[in-house]
């Protein structure tokens, strides 16, 4: 399928189909997953945002005097990122491998974490 593509369009946009030639396969790593998920995952922008953004988070403190706060910080991040992916899914087991995540950042390990978790 993607061969084909660039076998027709090379002479046109022969830079261009050089380039899809060298990175097909990353290119169509997309085609992988569910076809629900497709259309927020075919680029990177979502993640790239998302993790800039935790970049940019951490970038003013120059160290964290715990691991556990470098994880606060970065959880403080990601689920107002999370809840803004409209449009993908996220399965119950991730939720509640986040969820765990969470607890064990701020420091809530006795509480049991329930797998009917219900996503926010």
């Amino acid at each position: 399928m993607g061969h084909e593509f660039i076998a027709r369009f090379k002479g046109r946009y022969t830079s261009g189909m050089e380039y899809l030639g060298e990175d097909l396969v990353e290119c169509l790593t997309y085609l992988r997953f569910p076809q629900a998920h497709w259309k927020v995952i075919r680029t990177t922008n979502l993640l790239e945002r998302t993790f800039g953004e935790g970049k940019r988070q951490t970038k003013v403190i120059p160290c964290f005097p715990t691991e556990s706060a470098g994880l606060r910080l970065l959880y403080a991040t990601l689920i107002p990122a999370f809840r803004s992916w409209k449009g993908v899914r996220i399965p119950l087991d991730i939720w509640f491998e986040i969820e765990l995540l969470r607890r064990e950042a701020f420091d809530e390990p006795g509480q049991k974490v329930e797998k009917e978790l219900v996503a926010v």
